[in-house]
Parts: structure tokens; C-alpha cells; sequence
């Protein structure tokens, strides 16, 4: 059996090989009457493309036309019916495609008995026309921060917000993957991931500094201040608001001054003075 498809792939390479030297003379008038072009140049381009996996094809050339065009022509000799045929040439359309940017023909020539049985033609559903594109940095930090995944709330790092935000921004992702986080070996890995998506914009240095300076155990019950009842009302509010008073609270014992603390949380300046009355 081992020997019988060894003498096949023999057999195979022999017929590319004849077909490859005689293209230009068996094979390009047809593609011609077939397409309905007269090919006046072409050029021999490279048959293999590495990627992921190996293609090799038949035929592969540049060719201008009368009409001042040019595209790929591709061509692939086939003397069996071959039901993955259709989708090995969408395959070879997608390296050719990403390599040469330039339209392209493809073209099967069959050369078995049997009449063809293979699909030559994408139903609807099979063509790929592009994608659905979401731009992280065009999104609300809040969008990823109110979740519960903190794979998910460390998205926020890469949407679109203020510069002077950044810490604020950070120490909300913090604070939230914390809760979210069950386990030390499960916060230190999202940690990491931080840092990590942090170099995409540039701010892995400051998120650094913030992860060594800011307590990411907060035990908001032990709060000297929540036992005066200052924090207390906070909890029953929304969560967004619940973190920007914390960052607020922790902000105003850093000494920064109330427009700082405005510009950081985008808490209203009414209420971080209330915060800092009910502090100092």
C-alpha cells in the first residue's frame, strides 16, 4: 500500500513537472478564451508560500493584459476529483492575496475521465467579505471596569481617556481585579497581564510604581473613617461611585489638592469637599 502511494506522488510530480515547463504553450490560451483577456507579459513568480502551513502551486504568474491590467494568474493541474478542491484554492487566494496584493484568476484544468464532480463556485455563506472591528481605545473605561472578569476590567487600561486620568484609571483596575481576584496566584497572573498590556500604551512604568505604592488589600470595614459613617453611605450607591469616593478618600490623605482629586476621579468638586470636611 506504503510502496503504491509513493509510485503515485512519482507519477504526480512527473505530470507537474510536464506541465509546469509547458504552461505557457498548452495552458495559457485557454485561460485566455476562458477569461476573455489577451495576456502580452508575464512574469514567473516564487510557487511556494510559507506560513502556518506549506502551499505549493501548479502555476503561478503576473500578467498584464491588452487593457493596461494586471493580476495573478493562478493554475492548478488536477486529474482526479478532488472534494477539498475548492477550499485548498481559498486557501492558496488568502497567502496570494496577503503577499502580492493583487487581483487574481484562478483557474483548475482537469485532466481526468470522470466527468467533474468538484465544487468550483463559494456558496454565500462560505465568502469571506471582512470583519467585525472593535477598536478597544474608542470604548468607555467604564464598559470593562463594571465587569466581574478581571481578565476583562484590565481592558480599561486601553480605551480612550485623559492623560491626566491615568492613575485614576489604574488604580480603579487595580482595586477592581482585586475583588474579582479569589486567590494570591490568581492576582499576582493578573498582575502580570497588566503589565504586560501595559506596554502597549506606553505605561508600564507607572503602572509599576502604582502596583508597589497602592495597598491592593483594601479592607474598606477596618477604615477609620468607615467606622465614623463616613464611608458607610457610600456602599449603598452605584459602584462607579463607590470607587471614584475611595479614590477620592485615599487621594485627599495623599494631600492632593480638590481640583487635582476632580480632574483624577471626575467626581464633582462639591462632593470631594464634602469628603474632605468629613475627613479633616
Amino acid at each position: 500500500m506504503e510502496q503504491k502511494k509513493k509510485e503515485n506522488k512519482r507519477k504526480g510530480n512527473i505530470y507537474d513537472r510536464i506541465f509546469k515547463e509547458n504552461a505557457q504553450e498548452l495552458f495559457l490560451p485557454l485561460v485566455e478564451k476562458k477569461l476573455a483577456v489577451k495576456i502580452i507579459s508575464y512574469e514567473a513568480l516564487p510557487e511556494k508560500v510559507q506560513k502556518t502551513t506549506e502551499r505549493e502551486a501548479d502555476f503561478l504568474y503576473k500578467v498584464k493584459t491588452n487593457k493596461k491590467k494586471q493580476f495573478l494568474l493562478h493554475i492548478e493541474f488536477q486529474n482526479k476529483n478532488d472534494p477539498e478542491m475548492l477550499a485548498r484554492m481559498q486557501e492558496y487566494h488568502g497567502l496570494f492575496h496577503r503577499k502580492y496584493k493583487l487581483p487574481m484568476h484562478h483557474v483548475v484544468i482537469y485532466l481526468g475521465k470522470r466527468k467533474p464532480t468538484m465544487r468550483n463556485q463559494m456558496r454565500e455563506e462560505e465568502i469571506f467579505r471582512g470583519f467585525d472591528l472593535i477598536s478597544i481605545y474608542e470604548m468607555n473605561p467604564e464598559d470593562f471596569l463594571s465587569s466581574q472578569v478581571p481578565s476583562v476590567i484590565m481592558l480599561a487600561l486601553l480605551t480612550k481617556f485623559k492623560r491626566e486620568r491615568t492613575e485614576a484609571v489604574l488604580r480603579l483596575v487595580l482595586t477592581n481585579i482585586k475583588k474579582q481576584a479569589n486567590q494570591e496566584n490568581d492576582l499576582k497572573k493578573y498582575l502580570e497581564q497588566l503589565l504586560i498590556l501595559a506596554r502597549i500604551r506606553n505605561l508600564e512604568n507607572v503602572t509599576e510604581k502604582i502596583i508597589e505604592d497602592m495597598p491592593i488589600t483594601y479592607d474598606i470595614e477596618k477604615d477609620g473613617l468607615y467606622k465614623k459613617g463616613v464611608l458607610k453611605g457610600i456602599e449603598q450607591g452605584s459602584e462607579k461611585n463607590h470607587e471614584q469616593t475611595l479614590l477620592a478618600i485615599n487621594y485627599l490623605k495623599e494631600g492632593k489638592t480638590i481640583k487635582e482629586i476632580v480632574v483624577l476621579t471626575g467626581l464633582a468638586e462639591k462632593k470631594v469637599k464634602e469628603l474632605k470636611e468629613q475627613i479633616f
